[in-house]
């Protein structure tokens, strides 16, 4: 008896997840392939690109292929998505929202049709990095002092496409200083892939980064692990430079990364998941149900998607540009829009 209960309960179950995922994939007619814009390997958003990619492969037509690409990022996917390089990519809020009005860094080069899917996704923060035995050497433990004293320091950053090097550029600029200026001093100023820069710190030959990651970011997370060093807080003048931009005012708790004991005063640019206007309605829905309704999915493979509230994830606060008819009709669906 006990065993005839157990298989009825696993046919249910059965039933279940099946009529789930044809109540998903039913929206689309055929196999669908679409390419998603993430950024390089040790990076947050891979993770979370290529777990999505995973969630969706269950719920798509049988045959559908999703290329998730190891590249670009903040920056450059917007652009990928809009010139169709790429389907559906992650992007901050600030930069979907300054390509979307062709502001800054998009000054000729507006673009109109990316759209939104889902935003808020995480908190994202921009983070100072300091090598501790940096600081004791030259008694310099800020980037104010660096420029003072025109120190040789040496830098490092993410590749251009990230937003990494703007946010770099912008507080360096509240100094009146560029990145080439370390170079000129004596020192450098390089950029590299995540884990590039994890080894450089670690092995003493850069000493500081400037970062734009989520608590338990994969490389920042090897970094605090394997090397010495110290988070800082963005100083007043830092942050109100920051926020011309866009970017708003957010504490980092303590213990967002190994040995990072104190609360980081900061910035946050928001993520949001962005798509071509030209996806189709029926796999825009798809997408944004899956996100929105496989976040515990989300969280296991990355814990810094625990932020991210799907009911409020459609609101101009977090999306930052106009959402694609899909996503309008599944949170309609869900009572979460009016």
């Amino acid at each position: 008896m006990k065993n005839f209960k157990r298989i009825i309960i696993g046919m249910v179950a059965l039933v279940f997840f099946l009529t789930g995922t044809q109540g998903i994939s039913a929206e689309l007619k055929g196999p669908v392939k679409f390419t998603f814009a993430s950024m390089p390997l040790g990076s947050s958003w891979y993770v979370y690109a290529a777990t999505l990619a995973q969630m969706m492969k269950k719920v798509l037509p049988e045959n559908s292929a999703i290329d998730v690409l190891p590249q670009s990022g903040g920056i450059g996917n917007p652009l990928l998505v809009a010139q169709g390089k790429a389907d559906v990519g992650l992007s901050n809020l600030v930069t979907a929202k300054w390509a979307s009005e062709g502001l800054y860094l998009y000054q000729g080069k507006q673009v109109k049709n990316i759209r939104a899917l889902a935003g808020g996704l995480n908190y994202v923060f921009a983070v100072v990095i300091f090598r501790e035995d940096f600081i004791k050497k030259t008694g310099l433990d800020s980037i104010e002092k660096i420029v003072a004293k025109k120190h040789p320091a040496r830098f490092i950053c993410k590749t251009p496409g990230s937003l990494s090097p703007p946010v770099a550029e912008i507080i360096f600029s509240v100094y009146g200083v560029k990145m080439e200026d370390f170079k000129v001093w004596g020192g450098s100023s390089t950029f590299a892939s995540p884990e590039a820069i994890t080894g450089t710190i670690r092995d003493g030959r850069a000493d500081f980064t400037i970062d734009v990651v989520p608590p338990g970011q994969p490389a920042v997370s090897e970094m605090a692990m394997t090397a010495d060093v110290r988070f800082l807080s963005l100083t007043d003048k830092e942050r109100a430079k920051l926020n011309e931009r866009g970017l708003h005012n957010i504490v980092m708790a303590p213990d967002s990364f190994k040995g990072q004991k104190n609360e980081v005063e900061t910035v946050t640019p928001g993520t949001v998941l962005i798509c071509n206007e030209n996806v189709s309605e029926e796999l825009a829905y798809v997408i944004t149900k899956t996100i929105c309704e496989g976040k515990e999915e989300l969280v296991r493979a990355h814990a810094s998607i625990k932020p991210f509230d799907p009911p409020t994830a459609w609101t101009p606060e977090k999306t930052g540009i106009p959402l694609h008819p899909g996503a309008i009709k599944f949170y309609k669906e869900k009572g979460w829009m009016k």
